[in-house]
């Protein structure tokens, strides 16, 4: 009854002054966490990245539609709706996907933006459509179930060239961008005041041999194809910070962290640019060959591949931040020289320890290994 009478006093507060636009409510406010990153894949495709920040403002649940991304001349470059909207669509830290907002509670929208090669605008807007309930007691408040907005600046700077941190075939790709997925979706709130992306670009991979990761159960880091090799310098570089002495962890046991330097497992930060910090992650116990303050060459081994930390499995994490804090830093976008693409994994169809395997034999120069690609690197 009480929000019955709060309408019917704002619609007749309201009806003296339709001659007017003053704006019109909305039951979301939408704003993008930060600007639009981009880099070029392997698909040889533009992947313009961001998220966009969904706030419900009403007490009851609303339900994403549509995201429609636009060029500064309203032409359509994009739309996102159905399942891929709702995989695309989840709670800020837990992850959860679903296209339904609860009630003055946030969600964040992912937006995987592909184009043909320097094409990208400088800038996109968005028209949002959602949906309330059949009954909705609110729904009177709202002239329409759309917003046009917001408005994202696309950062087209040229991603970084670094060198492969590993080298031989079969390395696989066990998360990256550009799909929903672990690092893809990392959302951190720093003092309050903004969320960073710390793993946008970040790269897990594990060794691919045929169709498995690993010989029998894979219960022990022995039976990985890929535990204990060596880990690359990416780039010329500083060694800034090491967190060693972690021992490797039972695959399939997640470990749960004591301090914030054990997320990383044993890690190594090397400073390859200004504000640019190459951070390898998961790290053998007892291979790092570097320490604080070391001057390291491209290509030099640095580690060798462990499953420390919090860890499933025996794999490399690397990605690019602009700070050398892999929490408080931002993902920055990076591209390998060259490296041959051998096959993408069908992660729908795999099952258990064995993966399907799409063939996709074809060099690649210059470009970002995406989610789900095998990789042979000189």
């Amino acid at each position: 009854m009480r929000i019955a009478l709060m309408v019917t006093a704002m619609l007749a507060l309201g009806s003296g002054a339709l001659a007017e636009d003053y704006g019109r409510p909305t039951a979301i406010l939408v704003s993008p966490i930060h600007e639009a990153q981009l880099v070029r894949g392997d698909d040889g495709k533009d992947h313009v990245e961001y998220e966009l920040l969904v706030v419900n403002v009403f007490s009851e649940p609303v339900t994403l539609s549509s995201v429609t991304v636009l060029d500064p001349a309203g032409r359509e470059l994009m739309r996102i709706e159905g399942s891929t909207l709702a995989a695309a669509t989840q709670t800020l830290f837990a992850k959860t996907a679903t296209p339904v907002v609860p009630a003055s509670a946030a969600v964040s929208v992912d937006v995987d933006l592909t184009l043909p090669p320097d094409t990208a605008p400088q800038r996109v807007t968005h028209r949002i459509t959602y949906t309330l309930k059949a009954d909705s007691e609110l729904a009177l408040m709202v002239g329409s179930l759309e917003v046009d907005a917001p408005e994202v600046a696309i950062n087209r700077r040229p991603a970084m060239v670094i060198r492969p941190p590993l080298q031989g075939n079969g390395w696989l790709a066990t998360s990256a961008c550009c799909k929903p997925n672990v690092h893809r979706d990392e959302r951190i709130a720093i003092d309050g005041v903004r969320i960073e992306t710390g793993e946008t670009f970040a790269v897990d991979w594990a060794r691919v041999r045929n169709d498995r990761l690993f010989d029998g159960d894979g219960k022990r880091v022995e039976q990985y194809y890929g535990f204990g090799e060596d880990v690359l310098a990416v780039a010329d570089g500083t060694v800034v910070s090491i967190h060693d002495g972690m021992p490797d962890q039972t695959p399939f046991v997640f470990m749960v962290p004591k301090s914030k330097a054990d997320y990383g497992g044993n890690n190594v930060i090397l400073e390859i640019a200004p504000n640019v910090f190459a951070w390898y992650a998961h790290l053998r116990q007892g291979s790092l060959t570097v320490k604080v303050g070391d001057a390291v060459k491209a290509g030099a081994p640095i580690a060798k591949l462990g499953n420390t930390g919090p860890s499933e499995g025996p794999h490399l994490h690397l990605g690019l931040i602009d700070k050398p804090d892999a929490i408080a830093g931002r993902s920055l976008p990076f591209v390998f020289d060259s490296f041959t693409l051998v096959g993408t994994i069908d992660f729908d169809a795999s099952k258990g320890d064995r993966l399907v395997i799409l063939p996709d034999s074809r060099q690649v120069r210059f470009a970002y290994p995406l989610y789900g690609g095998i990789q042979n690197y000189p």
